[in-house]
C-alpha cells in the first residue's frame, strides 16, 4: 500500500518490514476502551521510520473497525519499541551491537 504524508509517499511494499506488533490505542468514542492493533513498523530506502496501523485485534462485539493508516515513526521509538518487545536480534540488526549492562 502506498500512503502519503507531509508531502511524501511512504509504500510498505518497497520499504523494509521490521516487525509486526500488538498495540492499544485510546479511543476517544469510549474513554476505558483501549482496542488492539495490528501495528507493523517500516524502514524506506531513504532510512525513515513509519508504522502502519491496521487491523483490529479483539472482540468484534464492541464494534471496533480495522484502521488503515501510517504515522511516522523515529528511531528512538524504534529503539524502545524492540526494546519493550525485547527484541535484541532486530535491534542490533538495526542499530548495531548493544552494549552490555
Amino acid at each position: 500500500m502506498r500512503y502519503i504524508l507531509n508531502g511524501k509517499v511512504y509504500d510498505t511494499e518497497k520499504s523494509q518490514k521490521i516487525i509486526t506488533y500488538i498495540k492499544s490505542i485510546e479511543s476517544k468514542e469510549m474513554i476505558t476502551a483501549y482496542p488492539k492493533y495490528r501495528h507493523t513498523i517500516y524502514k524506506t530506502r531513504n532510512g525513515a521510520f513509519f508504522t502502519h496501523i491496521g487491523k483490529h485485534v479483539g472482540s468484534t462485539s464492541i464494534g471496533f473497525k480495522d484502521m488503515d493508516c501510517i504515522q511516522l515513526t523515529n528511531e528512538d521509538e524504534v529503539k524502545e519499541i524492540l526494546e519493550l518487545l525485547n527484541k535484541i536480534d532486530i535491534y542490533e540488526k538495526l542499530f548495531g551491537k548493544a552494549e552490555e549492562g
